[in-house]
């Protein structure tokens, strides 16, 4: 867990609300399509094990179509579930920093189960294709040897059994990874439950109610999307007959309205359960919003009996969809009023370290205070003068030439290039200095010489030369 929490870094405001945002939207997504998922398998099993029991092949492709609501997309289980729950992962700790609220443990858990529960899934599923093959090769074989048959049905019964079991376990998976999903996001907003057991978390009313809910909830979203993919969306499935027609819509419809009726019970339950920290009048709003929905989901699929109303179902769908987002947004409404509190910690502590920056990026801009005179002291004096030519020319002769240029002049002392060889052949060496440096060397000789600093001294006289000496004479 060390390792998430050294990423946590404080954060404005702004980008709190992002963080915020981003989990919302996770939210809708991971407790939306974890509920699908469940709904999805649990109605499947139900009807292969139906298939089974009467030896009906038409429930054995309601199964197949059944599956399908939760993993008929590529990716979808990565897009909106594991993808979901490391945004919860990286995004709940950075708005937990500094408490005792760690689900970081918790969170890891749930998204390691809900891949095996995945995993599980995808093998029933493609154990139930091949069901259907199987089923198919008998149908078309048996009229032309039965002895053929008979060599594939242990592998069919093989299959069948397979298709029981990962069934069987991907629901249970599912639900344990919906617990501690579940377990997680009340733990986040029950300050109770901090520094407690897993126990305590796992087995408190309000997670478990969350869980049912989530469940519950998921049930009656699968019970949808199938009723609008089957009977609404681009003309509905071609069944065979209205019989098969008839008893698939049945099955769906019948499994929909129950988890219709129970979610009612169920949210009031969860909502009574929350603890008082994290209790707001929006958070109310949104839950009465997402049970109205529920309601309205309910009447839609409850009309669905009658041919006219069948294609209604298409709002069903949708009412469905906005009692999770109403839902999800509920359950992040009572986590951000339980750590408001810490909200304005974090943000008043990232607020003082960007004042430190700010300050320290201004004290860096400040130039450094050079003295210019102990630097003529050590590395000039020997060699210049302002009056007097000794290696070097005199300043008085030399700085009145950069005047109105003190930059070519600082340029010059940082490296310096031969003004006058033919009487300073070797040149000034470069002494080292630092733009700072150089720059108040600058300033310091051309206060002194042009400032009035410095006595200035006339030229120094050349001495005559010979030529000269007799033109006089």
């Amino acid at each position: 867990m060390d390792l998430f929490n050294d990423l946590v870094i404080p954060v404005g405001s702004s980008h709190l609300t992002l963080i915020r945002l981003m989990l919302y939207i996770s939210a809708s997504f991971l407790f939306a399509y974890t509920g699908l998922l469940f709904g999805s398998v649990l109605l499947s099993s139900k009807a292969a094990s139906k298939a089974k029991k009467d030896n009906d092949f038409r429930y054995q492709k309601l199964a197949q179509s059944l599956i399908k609501v939760g993993t008929g997309i590529t990716g979808m289980w990565f897009g909106l579930g594991i993808v979901p729950f490391l945004s919860f992962i990286l995004g709940y700790p950075q708005l937990l920093s500094g408490t005792e609220g760690d689900i970081l443990g918790f969170l890891i858990v749930g998204l390691l189960v809900f891949s095996m529960a995945v995993a599980s899934i995808y093998i029933y599923k493609n154990s139930l294709n091949f069901k259907s093959l199987f089923y198919s090769f008998k149908t078309n074989v048996r009229s032309k040897s039965e002895s053929i048959v008979g060599e594939y049905t242990p592998l069919d019964e093989d299959v069948e059994n397979t298709g029981a079991f990962t069934g069987i376990w991907g629901i249970i998976l599912l639900i344990v990874a919906t617990w501690f999903l579940a377990g997680a996001t009340t733990y986040a907003y029950d300050h109770s439950l901090w520094g407690q057991s897993i126990f305590n978390m796992l087995f408190g009313l309000n997670t478990i109610f969350k869980m049912l809910l989530i469940l519950t909830m998921g049930t009656a979203f699968a019970s949808a999307v199938y009723m609008f993919n089957a009977f609404s969306w681009q003309g509905g499935y071609e069944f065979v007959n209205d019989e098969e027609r008839e008893l698939s819509k049945n099955f769906v419809r019948k499994m929909g309205l129950y988890s219709a009726l129970l979610i009612p019970l169920i949210y009031a339950f969860q909502i009574v359960t929350i603890p008082n920290n994290a209790l707001s009048g929006l958070m109310f709003v949104f839950g009465l919003i997402s049970l109205l929905f529920v309601v309205f989901f309910a009447q839609s699929i409850y009309l669905s009996k009658s041919e006219d109303h069948t294609s209604g179902v298409k709002y069903g769908f949708m009412f469905i969809m906005i009692s999770f987002a109403m839902f999800a947004a509920q359950d992040q409404q009572a986590f951000h009023i339980s750590v408001a509190e810490n909200l304005n910690s974090i943000s008043e502590i990232h607020e003082k370290a960007d004042e430190a920056r700010h300050a320290s990026y201004a004290k860096s801009e400040v130039e450094p205070v050079v003295d210019a005179q102990a630097i003529y002291d050590t590395r000039c004096i020997a060699c210049h003068k302002f009056d007097v030519k000794l290696v070097g020319p005199a300043y008085n002769n030399v700085v009145p030439k950069y005047e109105g240029k003190e930059g070519d002049l600082v340029k010059f002392i940082l490296n310096p290039s031969p003004q006058n060889p033919a009487e300073f052949p070797a040149g000034m060496p470069a002494q080292g200095l630092t733009p700072a440096e150089g720059k108040a060397m600058a300033k310091w000789l051309m206060g002194k010489v042009l400032g009035g600093g410095e006595e200035k001294a006339e030229p120094v006289a050349e001495k005559p030369t010979e030529e000269a000496t007799a033109a006089k004479h």
